[in-house]
């Protein structure tokens, strides 16, 4: 599982944001698809306090879907500060910081696990 999410994370991750920030076009379906994203994961998880042992499969896709969720945040907030930074110095900084940005989950995890042991 931890593999998983490695791979999740520092491949999957920065390639989605640059396959989806070399897109052109209008914010709102981006932040239509973070939306839905986000409302899917809490409503996979909207029973959680009544699931009793755990489903690993529904947990897993809710993180997935708040995990693309914050992918595609990341893209809107690179297209947004690339506005603010049009040189082509800032808008190679900008996605190599939003492509970093992908990868800000995979440390919340690991000090999850770390704070359980």
């Amino acid at each position: 599982m931890v593999v998983v999410l490695f791979i999740m994370a520092f491949v999957i991750g920065p390639g989605l944001f640059f396959l989806l920030d070399r897109a052109a076009g209008r914010h709102w379906p981006l932040a239509f698809v973070a939306s839905l994203f986000v409302l899917a994961s809490f409503l996979l998880r909207s029973d959680a306090y009544l699931t009793f042992p755990v489903d690993a499969t529904r947990v897993f896709l809710s993180i997935t879907f708040i995990w693309l969720g914050w992918v595609v945040v990341m893209v809107l907030a690179a297209r947004a500060l690339r506005e603010a930074f049009p040189t082509p110095r800032g808008h190679r900084l900008v996605r190599a910081a939003g492509a970093m940005g992908t990868t800000v989950p995979w440390f919340g995890f690991a000090a999850a696990q770390m704070m359980a042991r």
